[in-house]
């Protein structure tokens, strides 16, 4: 996977746009592996482990959830066991993360063992997110995020964008390496790319941005997954880096929440 050149374009390149791709992804060689996606925030009723199978090309893209595994988050010694409520979704309502502390994933399949670790960093606050008039046509929209890096530390920042509500493709990464301790005012687009006009922007649409700060393991993960379903640099597609050990793509992240919105003038 060319782990090595992965990792000096993460340290040459600070922002990427990537597009998020459904938990059941799809392998160039056909072969099936499981997928583990899971999150654990700050807000109560977060921890969730989403467990599917991959599918062949053919195959819809409905969520393909693998049912009868054991799923376990282990913190400060304490030990929680998810339970199923859908099929191949597990959630606890007993976990809420709280920064600087470490989350560690164990996922049993059918006695195949599979493990992440991810630690919640500090909350940096989102300090603003505006819209001018002037920011807004009809196939696109860039409103403006703000923040600033607190720098004492090396951050990663994970931004998804909901229209009305409904989750968006796009989402952005970014990590401090060129505004270490610097106040950050920079653009998130929202976009129709589409020849479907019921998807143009409008007045009154509501556009929210949700900001988290994740870890490196994390940031690696979504700045890789743009790479893995190729890119315009002409790079070949693999997949992507995931922190979870053994054959098993997705990623486990333990991170903070924070939302604004605001409407299209």
């Amino acid at each position: 996977m060319k782990i090595i050149l992965r990792f000096i374009l993460l340290l040459i390149i600070s922002i990427q746009w990537s597009c998020e791709k459904a938990i059941d992804l799809k392998l160039k060689n056909n072969v099936l592996k499981y997928v583990i996606e899971g999150t654990i925030t700050n807000e109560a009723g977060s921890c969730k482990i989403y467990i599917s199978e991959t599918k062949d090309f053919g195959d819809d893209n409905q969520f393909n959830g693998i049912s009868g595994a054991i799923v376990k988050i282990e913190n400060k010694g304490n030990t929680i066991v998810l339970t199923e409520t859908e099929k191949g979704i597990y959630e606890s309502a007993a976990v809420i993360g709280i920064p600087g502390e470490t989350y560690n994933l164990t996922v049993n399949i059918k006695d195949l063992v599979f493990k992440a670790s991810s630690t919640m960093p500090q909350l940096v606050p989102f300090l603003d997110f505006t819209l001018k008039p002037t920011d807004f046509d009809t196939k696109e929209v860039k409103p403006m995020i703000k923040f600033k890096d607190p720098g004492e530390t090396r951050n990663f920042y994970w931004f998804q964008q909901y229209v009305n509500d409904k989750l968006q493709k796009k989402y952005r990464v970014i990590n401090d390496d060129f505004f270490t301790g610097q106040e950050v005012n920079d653009f998130l687009e929202f976009s129709n790319e589409t020849d479907n006009k019921a998807l143009n922007f409008k007045r009154g649409d509501k556009l929210t941005a949700e900001m988290h700060c994740v870890d490196a393991g994390v940031y690696t993960y979504l700045f890789s997954l743009f790479n893995a379903n190729g890119s315009d640099t002409g790079a070949a597609p693999s997949n992507p880096v995931s922190n979870i050990s053994g054959d098993v793509l997705g990623f486990f992240s333990a991170h903070t929440v924070q939302r604004k919105t605001v409407t299209i003038p």
